[in-house]
C-alpha cells in the first residue's frame, strides 16, 4: 500500500508541476516531459495495483522499476555535467578570451524581438564584446516556422540597439539546431581563429561539446536563464538533447 502510495504521488507531483507549462511556449517541452512521467508512474501504479491478480502486471512493475532508477541517474548525471561547467555568469572579463564568439539562436517572438533566453545571449555577447575589443561575434540561427524574422537578424537588431558594433556582427542566418549553428559558423571564421560559444548556462554544456566535435576547442561562454520557472522545462529538454546524442554516437 506504502508502495502504491508513492507512484500516484509522484504522478500528481509531475502532473502538477507540468500542466501549466504547457500553455506557455518558452517551458512547453518540459511540461510535456513531466507529463509523459506522470503518465509513467500512473502506469506503475496501476500495474502495482493488478499484481496480485496477474502475472503481467508483476513483471511490468518490476520493469517500470528499474527503467524508473535508471532514468533518475542518467538524470542526475546530465545535471551534475551540466551545472557543473558554469562560471561566473556576471563578470564578463572572466570569460575565455577569443577572436570570434559564435552566439547560438534561440526563439524570436512575433513581435521580432528576441525571447528573453535570446536577449540573455545578446546582453552576454555585448558584454564581452565590450571587453574585448579586438573580438567579433557570429550570429547564428535562421528563421522558424513561426518567427517573422531570422534569429541572427533579431539578434542583430537588439545587439545595434544596445550599443554593440554592426561592423564587429556576422550574421549566419540558415542554421535551425546547434549542430548546423557551429557547422555554418565554422565556414565563416577565419583561419586560425580562437573560437568561443555563447549561449544560456542550461545550454552551454552540450555546446561546448558539438563546438569540440567541430575542432573549434570548448570554450564557452554562459548567459543567465531568463526565468526561475524555466529552471525544470529547459533542463529536461538538455537531458532529452544530450541522451539523443549519446544514443546516436554524436556526443
Amino acid at each position: 500500500m506504502k508502495e502504491k502510495r508513492v507512484w500516484i504521488g509522484l504522478a500528481t507531483l509531475f502532473a502538477i508541476i507540468g500542466a501549466p507549462q504547457l500553455f506557455w511556449k518558452p517551458s512547453r517541452f518540459g511540461g510535456i516531459f513531466l507529463l509523459a512521467l506522470a503518465i509513467g508512474c500512473m502506469g506503475e501504479w496501476l500495474m502495482l495495483c493488478g499484481r496480485e491478480k496477474h502475472k503481467a502486471c508483476r513483471i511490468l512493475s518490476r520493469v517500470g522499476r528499474v527503467l524508473f532508477a535508471l532514468f533518475v541517474l542518467s538524470f542526475a548525471a546530465v545535471q551534475v555535467f551540466v551545472i557543473g561547467i558554469a562560471f561566473d555568469e556576471d563578470d564578463p572579463s572572466a570569460a575565455p578570451q577569443a577572436d570570434c564568439y559564435l552566439v547560438l539562436g534561440a526563439l524570436v517572438n512575433p513581435n521580432g524581438q528576441p525571447s528573453a533566453a535570446l536577449a540573455a545571449r545578446c546582453d552576454t555577447a555585448i558584454a564581452v564584446l565590450n571587453v574585448n575589443p579586438g573580438s567579433q561575434a557570429i550570429l547564428c540561427g535562421g528563421q522558424g516556422g513561426d518567427e517573422p524574422c531570422t534569429e541572427a537578424a533579431a539578434m542583430r537588431d537588439y545587439m545595434i540597439s544596445h550599443g554593440a558594433d554592426a561592423e564587429r556582427l556576422i550574421l549566419e542566418d540558415k542554421s535551425s539546431t546547434t549542430i548546423q549553428n557551429i557547422a555554418n559558423a565554422k565556414k565563416l571564421l577565419p583561419e586560425g581563429a580562437a573560437v568561443a560559444v555563447i549561449t544560456n548556462d542550461y545550454h552551454l554544456a552540450r555546446a561546448r561539446r558539438l563546438l569540440a566535435h567541430a575542432g573549434l576547442g570548448d570554450a564557452g561562454v554562459p548567459a543567465k536563464t531568463p526565468y526561475p520557472g524555466q529552471w525544470m522545462a529547459v533542463r529536461c529538454r538538455e537531458y532529452c538533447s544530450i541522451m539523443g546524442l549519446m544514443f546516436t554516437g554524436r556526443w
